[in-house]
């Protein structure tokens, strides 16, 4: 929320991770989360690297949620791109979905799914569902004729999906309808 001293308490934590030593489980995923956005490229270099190599899953899930928290565009696409490429089927859609509520990755992240919908369907579906559902309802608000369009066209070819399409429409609506008030 931009606390000066969780701030500086997270940067502090980070500076820790990045020599090599460790910090409480409980507090690694805030202080990815807020690494993400004050260290950038260092935070994305140490979270790829350490993500290939840490045995603990529960470290993994963390780092893919900061991940999800980078302000600049470029981090993001990066981000993006290390989810699609590194990231192992069972937990791609983790950094996807939280992405969605990335105020920063807003404006880019719509096009990004519609571009790359095709590597995106070789998900499970219920894993796709829950990436429709995540990103749609923020990632479609600048667009959302376009997104309302797109996605019933969508529900035809997708049958299955039909209810998950239907939840990230009545999702974006309100979303459209909270930012027109």
């Amino acid at each position: 929320y931009g606390r000066s001293e969780a701030e500086a308490f997270a940067r502090d934590c980070f500076l820790k991770l990045l020599k090599g030593e460790t910090i409480h489980p409980d507090i690694m995923k805030a202080v990815l989360q807020i690494s993400a956005q004050t260290h950038e490229n260092e935070a994305f270099e140490w979270m790829k690297k350490r993500f290939k190599s840490s045995e603990s899953e529960h470290e993994r899930m963390n780092i893919l949620a900061g991940l999800s928290c980078f302000r600049q565009p470029d981090l993001i696409h990066k981000a993006l791109e290390f989810a699609m490429d590194e990231v192992p089927s069972r937990n791609k859609f983790m950094p996807l979905v939280a992405m969605g509520a990335n105020p920063h990755a807003e404006y880019l992240l719509w096009d990004w799914f519609v571009n790359n919908l095709s590597k995106l369907e070789k998900m499970h579906p219920l894993h796709l569902e829950r990436v429709i559902t995540g990103i749609t309802p923020i990632a479609g608000l600048e667009k959302a004729p376009d997104v309302r369009s797109f996605l019933k066209d969508y529900m035809a070819k997708r049958p299955r999906s039909t209810d998950a399409i239907i939840l990230a429409l009545e999702k974006l609506e309100i979303n459209v309808r909270m930012r027109n008030n």
